[in-house]
Order: C-alpha cells, then sequence, then structure tokens
C-alpha cells in the first residue's frame, strides 16, 4: 500500500507566470510578497509578479528580508508585516530560502506558535495560501509540504512538515534562471539531485515517486558534467524540470541521511546546503551495500559506472574542502543521530557509520 498527494496546481515553461492572472485573483485582494534582498528584483521574477497582481486588480505589500538559511526570527517578523497589512496570501519568489520563508509566514499569519509547536504541530488553522515562484533549479520548495528554517535555540536547522504547506499555485519559468551565477547552479543542481537520489533510496519511496526520482535522474545525466560556463536556455529548462520533479519526490518520500548530516556543516561549518550535500558519493557507498539495484539504476541514470566515478565528477564540481576536528565529529555526530533521517535511510545507520563518513570528507 502507498498515498500519493500532490495538491499544487503548477504552471512550467517560459513565460508562464503571466498565465496566473486567474488563478491569483482567486486567492484574495491581497498578497504579501517574499523574496530575498536583490535577485527577484534583478532576474524579472518579481516584476512579472507585481504585472499579474496589477493588471488583476490586486494589492501587494513586499517583504524582502530573507536571508540565506531564513531564520525563525526572520519569519516572525514577515508574518507580522502580513498581518499588519491583512494580506490574503503569500508568494514566495526565489530560491529555496524564500519559499521556505514563505510557507511558515503564511503558517504564522494565521496561527500563535511558539518555537517549540512550530516545528511540531498541531497547527489549528491552516495557512493563508501560499504561491511559488523558483529562481533557482535546487530546492523543488515549489512543489512540497516543507520548509527548512535555521532555529537557532537549537543550534542547526530543522523543518516544518505539514500537508497544508503544499503551495496552491507554483509558477516555474526557467527563464528565471538564466543569470544565475556558475557555483549557483552547481550548488543548486546537487541539491536537487540529493533530492532525486534520496527520495529513490528512502524507505518511505513508493512506486509513484520512483517513476519521479529515475525522470529526474535521467535530466541530471544530461547535464551533470556540464555545469559550468553560460548555459543555453533549453539546459537552464532541463534542470528546473529535473528539480521540480526531485521536489516532487522528496514530497512523497522525504530525505534521508545526506540532509540529516549536511545540516550540522551548514550550520557550523557555513557550507552552502548543496555543497553540505557533497557527502552523496559516501552515502552511495551505503546503498550499494543496501539496496544494490537501486544503486545500478542510478549509475545508468546518471552515467556513471559507480560511486568512486561518482565521487570524482562531485569533487570536479565542488572541489571545496572541510577540516573536521575529532570534536566536532563527535559533536555533530550525536546530533545526527537524534535526526528522523537516520530512520529515513534504507541503512542500518549507527554513530559508527556517521562518524566515519565525516572523517572522510574531513580528509
Amino acid at each position: 500500500m502507498f498515498t500519493y498527494e500532490m495538491p499544487t496546481k503548477l504552471y512550467f515553461g517560459k513565460g508562464c507566470v503571466a498565465q496566473s492572472v486567474a488563478d491569483m485573483a482567486a486567492l484574495g485582494k491581497k498578497a504579501l510578497i517574499v523574496t530575498g534582498r536583490s535577485s527577484a528584483k534583478r532576474n524579472g521574477s518579481q516584476d512579472a509578479v507585481v504585472a499579474v497582481l496589477e493588471s488583476a486588480g490586486l494589492g501587494w505589500v513586499l517583504f524582502d528580508e530573507v536571508e540565506a538559511n531564513p531564520s525563525v526570527e526572520t519569519v516572525r517578523n514577515g508574518a507580522e508585516l502580513g498581518r499588519k497589512e491583512q494580506v490574503d496570501f503569500v508568494i514566495g519568489i526565489g530560491g529555496g530560502s524564500p519559499m521556505d520563508a514563505a510557507k511558515v509566514i503564511a503558517l504564522l499569519c494565521t496561527n500563535d506558535l511558539d518555537d517549540e509547536m512550530l516545528f511540531t504541530g498541531p497547527y489549528g488553522a491552516p495557512p493563508l495560501p501560499i504561491v511559488t515562484v523558483p529562481t533557482t533549479s535546487g530546492t523543488g520548495s515549489e512543489v512540497t509540504k516543507i520548509s527548512i528554517l535555521t532555529n537557532h535555540k537549537a543550534g542547526t536547522k530543522q523543518g516544518v512538515k505539514s500537508p497544508m504547506l503544499y503551495p496552491k499555485l507554483s509558477l516555474a519559468d526557467p527563464s528565471f534562471t538564466m543569470g544565475v551565477p556558475e557555483y549557483v547552479t552547481i550548488d543548486t543542481a546537487i541539491d536537487a539531485l540529493s533530492h532525486a537520489i534520496e527520495g529513490y533510496m528512502a524507505k518511505d519511496a513508493t512506486p509513484v515517486s520512483d517513476v519521479w526520482a529515475e525522470e529526474a535522474l535521467r535530466f541530471f545525466g544530461l547535464h551533470l558534467t556540464q555545469l559550468r560556463g553560460t548555459l543555453s536556455y533549453a539546459v537552464r529548462e532541463d534542470l528546473m524540470y529535473a528539480s521540480t520533479l526531485a521536489g516532487i519526490v522528496i514530497s512523497q518520500a522525504g530525505t534521508t541521511l545526506v540532509h540529516g548530516m549536511g545540516y550540522c556543516l551548514t550550520y557550523y561549518r557555513g557550507f552552502s546546503h548543496g555543497r553540505a550535500n557533497g557527502l552523496l558519493p559516501q552515502y552511495m557507498k551505503l546503498m550499494e551495500e543496501s539496496m544494490a539495484d537501486k544503486a545500478q539504476r542510478v549509475w545508468e541514470l546518471l552515467g556513471f559506472a559507480g560511486s568512486d566515478d561518482f565521487e570524482a565528477c562531485m569533487k570536479d564540481l565542488m572541489p571545496d574542502t572541510v577540516t573536521l576536528s575529532e570534536e566536532e565529529i563527535e559533536k555533530f555526530t550525536t546530533m545526527v543521530m537524534k535526526t528522523a533521517s537516520v530512520k529515513a535511510t534504507s541503512y542500518d545507520v549507527t554513530a559508527g557509520v556517521v562518524a566515519r563518513i565525516y572523517a572522510h570528507i574531513s580528509k
């Protein structure tokens, strides 16, 4: 038995934002636009959304204070603005950070939650309707029921998860990614790749999520070794398509050990999320032991001979190194073993396994 739920209406393709006037108008009279400081202004996505709102006669207010790896404090500030302005729906424009922030802001606009309840629930009222406009090809947040926030009180990143967080509407226009810098292209592509692989290998994977995972992996295989330099629109479109599919995968199957371990590298060592997911090759060595058939299918779709070949590609794309002390490895391992990512992994994950992976990437 398995279940499948994907209530988000998705528009995909060049110019798709302009096609959403009626859908946007159905959500209310006034929107809160949630973005970062500058990228949505540079790439044209914010202007495209504002044009739709104004053509439909809708009002809007801007919250552009979302930082990378948004904090609990930031989403509370956004929700305060939303309540003050009496907005009817929330639009997240940007990479994973603004979209994740928008989801929780929409939730906090309708629920009075302390920090503990924010991450655990229950949520008494549904959030305001959520619209997502991705401008990178990485997180897949435009089609998921998950939001990842930095919780400084807990000293790590944590997830807010509920089917209520599925966006009502997602507008995925690959043209907004044309000016993305090379390092962001690589970083976000590896993030999305990890979603496809982890969801494919997760204990909660289903026959339906596997279909989406294999399709995403097929498109990643076309371009994974060609992420440097100037990319054509056709390539950008393929990457956003694969990223969105990978988002659908984790919305069904969740993520596993790679994300659980990566959060410590992001919070304590400042690694971006995608680069923290450079743990993938070592994770795949575990999967070659526990899920040999699926691991082989991953290599077929990506065009690699195995985990060693894959690791060489990852090192070429992300040559960043990290040196972890024995104390850090012990601390991070203890934290990871308390997360749900361990139980979600199709392997008997022990503290020794986690410590060994951290030690390997620290070489």
